[in-house]
C-alpha cells in the first residue's frame, strides 16, 4: 500500500463538485422515501510502462507494475471518476487489443492511451546503443525508424477505431512519450554518447510526430511531454527520467515525472 501522501495540488474543483452533490442527494434521501442512483462515471487507462508507472514506485501488483504514483490513478483523482487502471509494462498495441479493452463501454467518459514504444523495440535498441559498438546502435535505432514509419500507423489505427468503437461516447486522449536525452553523459547513461543520445531523441520525435498523426485522424487529442520534460531528461539537474538502475525501471519517468505528465494530461480530461 502507498504511503505517499495526496498531494493538495491535485485536488480539482470536479473531485468537490461530485462530493457536493453525493452529500445533498444523501441529504434529499434522507428526508425522502424516494431513491436515487449515481452512476459514477468512469476513466480508463490503457497502454505500456509510461502509463503504468514503471519508474515511479509503489507498485500494485509485480506484474503489470501499475504504481499508485502513475499519472492516470492521479488524474482520476482530480477528475473524481473511477479509474480503470489496465496499462501495463512492456504491452505492445496487439496486447492492449487483447488484453486491456475489456472495461471500455458506452458508458466510459474518458479514455487515455499510451502504446507504440514497445512496437518499435525502444527497449532493444537503448540495450544496443548501451554497448561501445556506435555502429550496431545506430542499425538498431533504424530499424526502429523503418518500423514506425512503415507499421506502426496500421497498428494505431486498429486500436484506435477498435476504442471508439467500444467507447463511442467517451473523450479519448493519446498520450506521448518525451525525449529521454540532453546530450550529456554521466553513470545513468552507461556508454550512449551525445551521439547516439541524438539519434534516440530524433526516433522519438518520430514516435511522436507518428501517434499525433493517427491520433489526429481519428479526432482524438494529443498529450505532446516533450517541450515539458525538456531539461529533465537523463543527467540533467533535476531528472523526470531516471538513466539505467540495472532495473526494468531505466530510462522510465519518475515519481516526478509522472506529476508532470498528470499536470500535462488533467486539463485534457477536465469539462469546461
Amino acid at each position: 500500500m502507498s504511503t505517499r501522501k495526496p498531494k493538495a495540488s491535485r485536488i480539482g474543483p470536479r473531485v468537490l463538485a461530485v462530493g457536493f452533490l453525493a452529500a445533498v442527494l444523501g441529504a434529499v434521501g434522507a428526508a425522502s422515501p424516494a431513491s436515487a442512483t449515481i452512476t459514477l462515471l468512469e476513466y480508463v487507462a490503457i497502454g505500456d510502462s509510461y502509463v503504468s508507472g514503471v519508474g515511479a514506485g509503489d507498485y500494485q501488483d509485480e506484474e503489470c507494475y501499475r504504481s499508485d504514483n502513475a499519472y492516470p490513478v492521479q488524474a482520476s483523482d482530480e477528475i473524481g471518476e473511477k479509474l480503470w487502471f489496465n496499462a501495463c509494462s512492456g504491452a505492445t498495441v496487439d496486447d492492449v487489443l487483447a488484453d486491456q479493452l475489456d472495461h471500455l463501454t458506452d458508458h466510459t467518459e474518458h479514455v487515455t492511451i499510451g502504446v507504440g514504444g514497445n512496437d518499435a523495440g525502444f527497449s532493444s535498441v537503448l540495450t544496443a546503443c548501451a554497448g561501445t559498438d556506435t555502429e550496431l546502435c545506430l542499425g538498431a535505432v533504424d530499424g526502429a525508424r523503418a518500423y514506425m514509419t512503415d507499421q506502426l500507423p496500421q497498428s494505431l489505427d486498429d486500436l484506435y477505431t477498435q476504442v471508439r468503437d467500444e467507447a463511442d461516447r467517451a473523450t479519448v486522449v493519446v498520450v506521448g512519450n518525451p525525449r529521454l536525452f540532453g546530450g550529456d553523459t554521466c553513470q545513468g547513461t552507461l556508454a550512449i554518447t551525445p551521439e547516439e543520445q541524438g539519434e534516440l531523441n530524433a526516433a522519438a520525435d518520430l514516435l511522436a510526430e507518428t501517434t499525433a498523426a493517427v491520433a489526429a485522424d481519428h479526432g482524438f487529442d494529443f498529450v505532446d511531454p516533450r517541450d515539458a520534460f525538456a531539461g529533465h531528461g537523463v543527467c540533467s539537474e533535476d531528472p523526470w527520467i531516471l538513466g539505467y538502475t540495472g532495473t526494468l525501471e531505466s530510462f522510465h519517468p519518475n515519481e516526478a515525472g509522472q506529476d508532470a505528465y498528470t499536470d500535462l494530461v488533467v486539463p485534457y480530461l477536465k469539462y469546461c
